[in-house]
């Protein structure tokens, strides 16, 4: 055996032909993607060891640049530093981490409104600016930009409700006073405000039976990692949005229509709204159930819900805009009829966050 646990190749300096998809890269480069420790061997068996020699289709370059480009602008990256930016705006506010954690609490989401405005390629350097919306005894509204820092262009705007908990049993707790949030204050700017959604009131909360009656799709089904967590244990607001994401790709709806295709046709989310209801912890059991509840000239309203399996209640609620468009021109298309077709009967009356 090797140092490394592996026995060694009897056909050294023959190395076996290994396959990889875009699937299989991701997993090299994004930290919520499934069964990393597999393809990190490979990637050791590849570039240590010389065991394998990796072969990869035509379009393997484009796929991965266009998925890890999306996961850094449309839902992956974007949360997880949203929830640092919001960090350091609560310092300013006086509720910095060492003084909540000294007081054993925690800020947590309650509600996210984001809209991806303009692109933010991977390695582009950016920066969030914070302000107060509003804030009451329980809750407090911020928006987050974040912005180009060479060109200021926005990229994605944040509206974030916030409340705080204790950190160990997550039950809600009243806020602070905060006599630095007036200087901080300002009107929801237009470019903010939602486009696609709506920021009414969110509905009652979700159960596993509505699903099965309305006949959801099953998206997503896994359990909350450690490395998915905070300190405390509490999943994070990416870990949520990823869930959305990773399940996306297993919706009907998402499947391309029978046959050779003409076009190059990928999707992307122009805005998304989510409602946290409870927050799951390490290896709790999570489940997406998801429908169409509006299909528009080019976009559609995609609802979500994220359940905890074994309660049966919905630990999130989310819906998001999206839109199809030709890769090789970056154009949005118009839903055709055909497509419109295969959408339909995915489409169910009562969906909402």
């Amino acid at each position: 055996m090797t140092s490394g646990g592996r026995p060694p190749n009897p056909r050294r300096g023959v190395p076996r032909r290994v396959v990889v998809d875009a699937s299989v890269a991701l997993k090299w480069q994004l930290p919520d993607e499934d069964f990393i420790p597999q393809a990190a061997a490979l990637r050791y068996d590849y570039l240590v060891r010389h065991e394998v020699a990796l072969v990869a289709p035509s379009l393997f370059l484009y796929e991965v640049t266009n998925a890890i480009g999306m996961a850094a602008k449309r839902a992956r990256v974007a949360p997880n530093v949203a929830d640092e930016a919001l960090a350091n705006l609560a310092l300013a506010l006086g509720m910095g981490p060492r003084a909540l954690r000294a007081q054993g609490l925690r800020l947590g989401v309650l509600d996210h409104h984001i809209r991806f405005i303009g692109e933010l390629h991977v390695g582009a350097p950016f920066r969030f600016r914070g302000a107060v919306l509003d804030v009451d005894a329980d809750t407090l509204v911020v928006l987050q930009e974040m912005r180009n820092t060479a060109t200021d262009a926005l990229a994605a705007t944040f509206r974030v409700e916030v409340g705080l908990f204790d950190a160990a049993s997550g039950e809600r707790r009243p806020l602070p006073a905060m006599p630095g949030a007036d200087a901080l204050r300002i009107a929801l700017p237009a470019h903010a405000a939602p486009k696609g959604l709506n920021l009414t009131a969110p509905r009652a909360r979700p159960r596993w039976e509505e699903a099965e009656r309305l006949g959801l799709e099953q998206g997503h089904v896994g359990a909350v990692s450690a490395r998915e967590c905070d300190r405390d244990g509490w999943l994070t607001t990416d870990g949520f949005i990823a869930r959305v994401w990773d399940g996306a790709s297993n919706l009907p709806w998402r499947r391309p229509p029978p046959g050779p295709q003409t076009v190059k046709i990928g999707g992307a989310a122009l805005e998304y709204r989510l409602h946290y209801h409870a927050t799951p912890r390490a290896g709790d059991l999570i489940t997406v159930r998801s429908g169409l509840r509006e299909i528009g000239t080019k976009t559609t309203v995609a609802t979500n819900w994220l359940f905890d399996r074994e309660s049966g209640l919905a630990c999130a609620t989310a819906e998001l805009v999206g839109v199809r468009f030709d890769l090789s021109t970056r154009k949005a298309l118009e839903i055709d009829d055909e497509t419109r077709a295969r959408m339909l009967p995915y489409v169910k009356d009562g969906l909402a966050v």
